[in-house]
C-alpha cells in the first residue's frame, strides 16, 4: 500500500474502481439521475468546491464538531450560521431543511447541505433543541463515546442506558420533527433510544461489529435489528481503522459492512453516512488519541494510513461503482444510495409545525 501522499497524487480516474465498458455506462447513469445522501460529514472543515461537487453527492449532513470539541452551544450556532451563509452565496449549493428541499437540489442540478449537531451542547437546556431546529439543524447525535447528561457513549466503563433527562430529549426531538442518532451511543442507550422513540432512529455513521467484534464503536446485530424493526436506518461509514484492523484498508471494507447489514436485516434500513474529510483522518484521530482515552477503550488501533479507494469525499462515487461490482440492482443501489434516507426524512421532518416550543406564549 503506497503512502497516502503518493496515493492522493494520482488523478482522480486511476483511484476508481475499474468497471466493464457496460457497467461504466450505468454507474454514470446512476450517478445522474439518482439522489445520493451523505448521513454524516464534515467537508467543511477543508471545503474545496470542485471537490465537493465531483463526489457525486446530491446532499450532505454537515456534523458540526465545535458541539462535540467544546460543549458551546453559542460557537455551535455561529458555525452553522457561518456555513449557511457560505451556501446562500454558492449558485449551485443551497440549505435543505426536509425532502422536499432534497428532490428541487437534485431537479436544479445543485448540492444541498444539511446540519447536525455533535452531542454534549444543549447541555441540560431542552429549549436548545428548539433553538437549533430555528437554525436549520435537523439531527443531533445523543452521546459521543462518553457519558453526557443524555446516556452513555460506546466507550464508557458501564452503559446504564437513557437518563430521565435523555428520555425528555428524545421527546421533545420527536415532537419538534428532529433525526435523533446514536451512531456513538452505547448498546444500552442505542436500544432504549430506538424503543422510546416514537419516530424511527438513525446510526448516521456506523458498521456491523460483528465484521470486527473488537471495535464497540460498530453496532451489534441486536441494535441494528431493533434499529430496522422501527424503520430506521444505518449509513455505513468509511473511517479508516473503525471498520477494520488490517494494515490495508479501503472501499471493500465499506462494501463489505454494507453487504452484511443488508442480509442481516435487509435492502431498505442501509444508507451511506462516511464521515470523512479532505484532511488527513488518520493524522486528526493521533491527535485526538494523544489527548483522550476515548478511541483507545473503543477498541480501535492506528494501522491503517488511509482508506483506499474511499479517502476522501471526491471519491465517494466508488461506493456506487463497488455496489454495481457486487451485483447490486439499479433500484436496489439507488435505495441504499438515498432513497431509503428520503423515506425516513419524509416522515420524521414531513410533520413541520404540530408543535409549539413552550416558551412561546399562546
Amino acid at each position: 500500500m503506497m503512502p497516502r501522499e503518493d496515493y492522493l497524487k494520482m488523478p482522480l480516474r486511476e483511484r476508481l474502481l475499474k468497471l466493464s465498458k457496460s457497467d461504466e455506462e450505468r454507474a454514470s447513469e446512476l450517478q445522474e439521475k439518482q439522489v445520493f445522501v451523505d448521513l454524516h460529514t464534515h467537508v467543511f472543515r477543508e471545503f474545496d468546491r470542485a471537490r465537493v461537487r465531483n463526489s457525486g453527492v446530491t446532499c450532505f449532513f454537515e456534523a458540526i464538531y465545535q458541539a462535540c470539541r467544546y460543549g458551546d452551544f453559542e460557537e455551535s450556532m455561529r458555525v452553522v450560521g457561518s456555513i449557511a451563509s457560505f451556501v446562500h452565496k454558492q449558485p449551485d449549493m443551497m440549505i435543505a431543511l426536509n425532502h422536499h428541499d432534497i428532490l428541487k437540489a437534485k431537479a436544479q442540478s445543485k448540492q444541498a447541505v444539511m446540519f447536525q449537531l455533535e452531542p454534549q451542547t444543549i447541555g441540560r437546556k431542552l429549549d436548545n433543541i428548539d433553538i437549533a431546529y430555528g437554525f436549520g439543524v435537523r439531527m443531533m447525535l445523543l452521546t459521543f463515546n462518553t457519558r453526557d447528561y443524555i446516556g452513555n457513549g460506546c466507550g464508557e466503563r458501564s452503559d446504564d442506558g437513557l437518563s430521565y433527562y435523555g428520555m425528555e430529549v428524545v421527546d421533545r426531538m420527536n415532537r419538534i420533527g428532529m433525526l435523533i442518532d446514536v451512531s456513538h451511543c452505547g448498546d444500552s442507550t442505542s436500544r432504549e433510544t430506538i424503543d422510546t422513540s416514537r419516530d424511527p432512529v438513525l446510526i448516521s455513521h456506523g458498521g456491523a461489529r460483528a465484521l470486527c467484534p473488537r471495535i464497540k464503536r460498530l453496532s451489534t446485530d441486536e441494535c441494528i435489528k431493533a434499529l430496522a424493526e422501527k424503520g430506521g436506518l444505518i449509513g455505513i461509514y468509511a473511517v479508516p481503522n473503525f471498520l477494520a484492523l488490517t494494515e490495508r484498508q479501503g472501499i471493500q471494507d465499506v462494501l463489505n459492512h454494507i453487504d452484511y447489514v443488508v442480509k442481516l436485516v435487509g435492502i431498505d434500513h442501509v444508507g451511506i453516512g462516511t464521515d470523512i474529510q479532505f484532511l488527513d483522518h488518520v493524522a486528526f484521530h493521533r491527535d485526538v488519541m494523544m489527548k483522550s482515552t476515548s478511541f483507545s477503550r473503543i477498541g480501535v488501533e492506528l494501522k491503517a494510513k488511509y482508506m483506499e479507494g474511499i479517502e476522501n469525499p471526491e471519491e465517494t462515487s466508488n461506493i456506487l461503482r463497488g455496489l454495481i461490482a457486487r451485483g447490486y440492482s439499479d433500484n436496489e443501489i439507488s435505495r441504499i444510495a438515498g432513497g431509503n434516507a428520503l423515506k425516513v426524512f419524509e416522515k420524521v421532518l414531513g410533520r413541520g409545525g404540530d408543535y409549539t416550543p413552550q416558551y412561546i406564549p399562546s
